[in-house]
Formats: structure tokens, sequence, C-alpha cells
């Protein structure tokens, strides 16, 4: 068993968030209360990170480091511990980080998400963005409904990733998974393979930059089912940050976003006092009455109607965290502490209704 896997496994025995190798600092880990433990007291060299990079990465990924600056994927230990990894230069000097890729899977009836959700997931067309903070279930939902689609539907289904961390496999739907950066070098070469092979539906990973959203949005634009994800903290957040990626081409933006998005979902895990995680949510569905909003980039607006129209299935956390708290299954200060807005979470508990 080589170093590598002895010291995530390990990391993994004890519990720990992550595992940090960086040039001229010792070994460290990472728990999930943020605290930090040296492995040793012996600081890490150029010469032991290059013979870490070797055991995980093959000649071409190197290459492709130095190219490109970083590294993204995942590695199997000896006894089948899956951990995601990231490597990358900061101050000319090389880092490594491992967290456990712990992937559960659900299926979609088990996510206790509205209906209209799985009847999107049955359209022939359309965008869905699921947007949510690390590590609050973003994933989780983005892969449910690619399993659902799969098993449920006569499609052919294309996901477009940085790097693999769940396969897929063929059911009622045949997929196709397109890494960006190892089969197709940039995204135009993506959407020039995606025209060719022609799916039904297209599910991007993580929207990153505005290649990535200008790829959703082309491709909705085309007929297609979009499904992708989006690290944005709440709904008003998912917009302002597409907004920030589209720079000078942020009217064409809402203005494309007015016509195709379905449905965006924004939410978080939050800690119950039963010891249990629950996800709450902002919900927005295609409505009529949305779209000109939409369209101007009207964001607070579209916040305002979902606030008025919640008794049509339109949701924001924050009436969702105030039951909560009345009925005792969250404190008011995990709830302040993780909502999206929690100004206006305030205000929601200081009302009357």
């Amino acid at each position: 068993m080589n170093i590598l896997d002895k010291l995530l496994i390990l990391m993994f025995q004890q519990n720990a968030e992550s595992i940090f190798f960086i040039e001229d600092l010792p070994p460290f880990i990472k728990y999930k209360d943020g605290k930090i433990q040296n492995l040793v007291d012996e600081k890490l060299d150029k010469e032991q990170i290059e013979e870490l990079i070797k055991i995980f990465l093959t000649d071409k990924d190197r290459i492709e480091l130095k190219k490109v600056g970083y590294w993204l994927g995942n590695y199997t230990t000896s006894n089948n511990l899956t951990f995601k990894g990231i490597c990358f230069y900061q101050k000319n000097k090389l880092s490594i980080v491992f967290y456990p890729a712990i992937i559960e899977s659900y299926s979609i009836n088990e996510l206790d998400l509205p209906e209209i959700f799985i009847e999107t997931l049955n359209k022939n067309k359309g965008l869905i963005i699921i947007s949510g903070p690390r590590k609050s279930g973003k994933t989780t939902i983005f892969n449910a409904s690619i399993e659902y689609i799969l098993n449920n539907r006569n499609i052919t289904l294309a996901t477009v990733e940085d790097f693999i961390e769940k396969e897929f496999n063929n059911s009622r739907g045949i997929v196709y998974q397109f890494i960006v950066g190892k089969d197709y070098s940039n995204i135009k070469e993506v959407l020039n393979i995606i025209r060719r092979v022609k799916p039904d539906v297209v599910a991007i990973q993580e929207i990153v930059n505005y290649d990535y959203l200008s790829l959703a949005l082309d491709l909705s634009l085309s007929g297609l089912l979009v499904i992708c994800t989006l690290n944005a903290d709440g709904i008003i957040s998912a917009f302002e940050k597409m907004a920030g990626m589209a720079g000078d081409q942020k009217d064409n933006v809402f203005r494309y976003l007015s016509m195709v998005l379905e449905i965006l979902i924004s939410g978080n895990l939050f800690n119950t006092t039963e010891n249990t995680l629950k996800y709450v949510y902002d919900f927005y569905f295609n409505d009529v009455e949305f779209t000109k909003n939409i369209a101007k980039g009207d964001i607070t607006e579209v916040y305002l109607k979902m606030i008025e129209r919640r008794e049509k299935g339109f949701r924001v956390q924050e009436h969702t965290l105030k039951a909560l708290i009345k009925k005792g299954l969250i404190k008011e200060e995990e709830a302040l502490l993780k909502a999206s807005r929690p100004n206006e979470l305030k205000k929601i508990l200081a009302a009357p209704f």
C-alpha cells in the first residue's frame, strides 16, 4: 500500500473533512468542526509533493497540470475508497487537497421535491438550474434527476463534466459522459460533438463561467432539456451570479432566461433537533407572471412575487424556516447562520403572521 493510500485511509477513519499536502508545510487534516491537525512535524518539499502526484496522475495528466495550472478528479485507494481531489499551484508551489467522495444515491421521489420538478424532468425542452452553496445537496438532486430520466424515458442524455464524479449506466435511456479538458479541450468542441450525437437531454455538471452558461442557454434555446448546477446561495444570488458571468451580455442572458427557464431551485441542508438533515429551498418555476421581470433583470421583483404567490407553489426559504422553527425542528441560531438571506429571515420571524 502506497503512502497516499495510508494517509487517505487514516483521514477517512478519523471522519475528517479533508487532507492537505502543501509544499513547505507539514501534511495536515481538517475536521468537520474546523480543527486542523498536522499528521507529522516535517514540512513537505517539492520533491515529496511531486512523488505524491506520480501516484494519482498519469504522465498525460501531469503535462496537463503544468499547462493549465490545476487538476480535478477522483482517486480510489487499494481498499476501494474514492476521494475527490484537486491539485493546483499557489505562490508558484504545488498544493494537493483530497476529501471523501461519498456519493449517496437517492431516487428523485425520496428527495421531497415539488411534483412540478418531476413533471419538468419529463419535458422535451427547457432549462432546470439546481443551485446552492457547497455541500447543500445540489449534486444529489442533479444525480437523482439524471437517474430518473435514464430509468423512465427512451432518450439519449449527454453529461458535460470537468471530471467524472458518478458513472451513469444505460437503462431505458442511453448516456454519454463528456469530460471537458480530457475528451474535448473546450466548451466549443463539446458543443460541436453534442450537435453531432444529437442527445435529447444535456446535463451540465456545473455552470462555472460564461462559457458554460452560454452552452446551457444555447442548448435549451435549440429545443433540448438542459439540467445544470450553479454554486450560489439562494435564488437572488443565483441570478446575480449569472449576471456577473455574463458581463456586457447580461441583458441578452436575462432575455434568454425568460424564454427557457423552467425551474430554479436553490437550497441548503439544515441540522434539525432530531439529528437529521432538512433540505430547505427557494423554488421558482416558469410562470407568465414572472417572465417580463426576468427579461428586465428585475430579480428583486421576482423574489417578492414568489413570496406573494407561495400558495401557488412558489417557495422561499424564509417561510419554511419559520415553520420549522415554530415546530421546534430547527433552532433559530442554526437557521440564521445558514439562511441565504438572514436579514430577510429576521423580518419574517419578527412578523406576527
